[in-house]
């Protein structure tokens, strides 16, 4: 059995109902905030398609991946 790839971790929005990907500066791209710590998440995504992972699995290339180590 093959070695899970690891994810790669992009930080969101995570104020309901805005969830958009933060831009590289930290805005929001979605509501043009710049969000507090308290109010971003981690979503992990393939590295290779730049999707978000359904359930640690890339939804275009189907590979199966784990969490980065904290």
């Amino acid at each position: 059995m093959m070695p899970l790839l690891k994810a790669k971790m992009v930080l969101h929005h995570d104020d309901p109902p805005c969830g958009a990907r933060l831009e590289p500066t930290g805005r929001c791209g979605l509501c043009n905030l710049f969000p507090d710590m308290q109010s971003t998440a981690l979503w992990p995504y393939c590295p290779a398609c730049d999707v978000p992972l359904k359930g640690m699995r890339c939804p275009e290339c189907r590979h199966a991946f784990e969490k980065p180590s904290e």
